[in-house]
């Protein structure tokens, strides 16, 4: 083992997290110990979700059984899903259960170390030593990686294979997924077959093949070898995803139902139940999507892990099947945390006009319709815009429902998922008629406006084609076709004339909220490193 130096070990900033007093002093102790003298301790997970945001953690230890509501296991993946954790920030897992490892081998968010009880200061030093290692030998690729450079992170792939060979299964694992990222399809399934020549049982490796074809479009290859690995291992839950995904994109909205299904069963999380619960819903499946959401509702109950939305889906769902008082008791029932939000409340106020309306009080839906268009701002979520649109139609102003389905089609013509929900709007208020006129009409306007944009660049009217992305994205900011060709175009623009700090500013606007939109994206990958080599170069003329 290299042992890391001592200085190391005892700067690092730790989090306890243990419902038993005894066991957060026992391991407080421990660290002390170790010289690590800044640990602060939660006894639940919402007070230690309360920790991570106020504060950057190096290493967190942390139990398995936390409550009934939420284990170790469930907070890793919220933590992880909310982009709390950064990559260098260390999770060991704490468990009294030899079975963990069945567990953690089956999770989509893995710790980087468990460890059995009972603990010591010297095992801990072992796993920490050994994890800083890693940390130390895999820098100069997180470094690319924080830069955006996902190219260059590759190339520090094989630089750090060379002085670094003991993480070859880390290192190919990373290198895969970022060729993937980079769409160098025929190099990731050499990295991969690679893996599979050392071992040809690796799941991960079969996985990544999977991802090769989803993304060369060879969608039955990859729903075979997707299908081979849980045949092989029927509790890996990325498989189930992929397959879920694959079904999806052909058209097989029953069957990515099922896999999602499947998968939480396996792992009976919050975010695994609602997972399900969207999926029967778009497909139709009232009663599945229910009591999914039932079951995230229990799941996350008086916890900081739930999410606003999934009150208001299962009112939806709940008006939906015809039981619009449970739909107004559930509604009522939110709390203050949620009731605080604008986007909250005016999707509680559609929802309850659609209930209103099926309970055949005309004037309270009316006056709930006015509460939610009044709340509902600038710029609605999707989920309160096509309440909203329901609410509309289900009032009479069909007129104003039309205009709010278009609204949210160019939000993000893309959204497949956004498309099927809109329809699926429309056939629930009867106007399934106005269903390919509507969607597709709005669709052809944000690919008219990208193209006439395009259009003028071309012509030599750089300017004028800015001006009319910009526009655009005045009424729909996150659509991510329009984003995508702002940021190009602005780049192109620069690449000509030369940098302008006002479209500097523009174009990390439009990626950041890529970013966040469509994390991992290459195109998105490709115009940081573009505009960051741009402002470099041009600062290097000046000086």
């Amino acid at each position: 083992m290299t042992l890391v130096p001592f200085s190391r070990i005892s700067s690092l900033r730790s989090l306890i997290i243990d419902d038993m007093p005894t066991m957060r002093q026992n391991i407080r102790m421990h660290l002390g110990q170790l010289g690590i003298t800044r640990v602060d301790q939660a006894g639940t997970p919402d007070e230690a979700i309360r920790h991570v945001e106020a504060n950057s953690y190096d290493l967190i230890v942390c139990d398995y059984n936390l409550n009934k509501e939420t284990n170790g296991q469930q907070l890793l993946e919220f933590l992880r899903t909310q982009g709390l954790l950064p990559p260098t920030t260390m999770f060991i897992m704490v468990t009294a259960e030899s079975g963990y490892s069945l567990v953690a081998s089956a999770a989509e968010f893995q710790p980087d170390a468990y460890m059995l009880k009972p603990l010591t200061a010297s095992k801990i030093a072992e796993r920490i030593d050994r994890l800083l290692e890693k940390q130390n030998a895999l820098l100069p690729i997180n470094e690319k990686l924080k830069r955006k450079d996902q190219a260059g992170a590759v190339i520090e792939c094989d630089n750090v294979l060379k002085t670094a060979p003991k993480w070859l299964v880390d290192i190919l694992k990373t290198k895969g997924s970022l060729l993937i990222s980079l769409r160098r399809i025929e190099e990731a399934r050499a990295v991969y077959s690679q893996a599979l020549e050392m071992r040809d049982d690796l799941v991960w490796a079969k996985v990544g093949m999977a991802r090769c074809n989803i993304v060369a479009g060879q969608m039955d290859e990859a729903k075979v070898l997707v299908q081979s690995v849980l045949a092989q291992n029927a509790q890996y839950i990325e498989a189930y995803d992929l397959l879920a995904q694959i079904e999806e994109a052909q058209g097989n909205g029953y069957e990515a139902l099922d896999a999602l299904s499947r998968s939480s069963e396996i792992i009976p999380s919050a975010r695994r139940s609602r997972l399900v619960g969207d999926a029967a819903y778009r497909v139709g499946d009232l009663e599945q999507a229910k009591s999914a959401f039932d079951m995230v509702l229990k799941q996350t109950k008086g916890s900081l892990t739930a999410q606003p939305s999934d009150l208001l889906t299962l009112a939806q769902v709940h008006v939906d099947s015809g039981d619009a008082d449970a739909a107004l008791v559930l509604l009522s029932s939110a709390p203050k945390r949620y009731t605080d939000s604008k986007m909250f409340t005016s999707t509680q106020s559609a929802v309850a006009a659609q209930a209103h309306v099926k309970l055949g009080d005309m004037a309270a839906a009316e006056r709930a319709f006015e509460a939610a268009r009044n709340d509902a701002g600038a710029v609605p979520s999707d989920l309160t815009i096509l309440a909203l649109a329901k609410a509309a139609f289900s009032v009479g102003k069909d007129e104003e429902g039309t205009r709010l389905i278009s609204q949210a089609v160019k939000s993000d013509h893309e959204n497949k998922n956004l498309l099927t929900l809109a329809r699926k709007v429309l056939a629930d208020s009867g106007q399934e008629h106005l269903a390919d006129e509507l969607i597709d009409g709005a669709i052809k306007q944000c690919m008219t406006i990208i193209a006439e944009a395009n259009a003028l660049m071309r012509n030599a009217k750089p300017d004028e084609s800015l001006v009319k992305l910009e526009e655009a994205l005045n009424s729909m900011p996150e659509n991510t076709g329009v984003l995508i060709a702002a940021a190009q175009l602005h780049l192109l623009w620069m690449s000509q004339r030369g940098i302008n700090q006002e479209y500097v500013k523009r174009v990390n606007r439009y990626l950041n909220t890529l970013d966040r939109l469509i994390p991992g994206n290459e195109r998105v990958s490709k115009m940081h490193r573009f505009l960051r080599d741009a402002v470099a170069k041009a600062a290097q003329k000046k000086s």
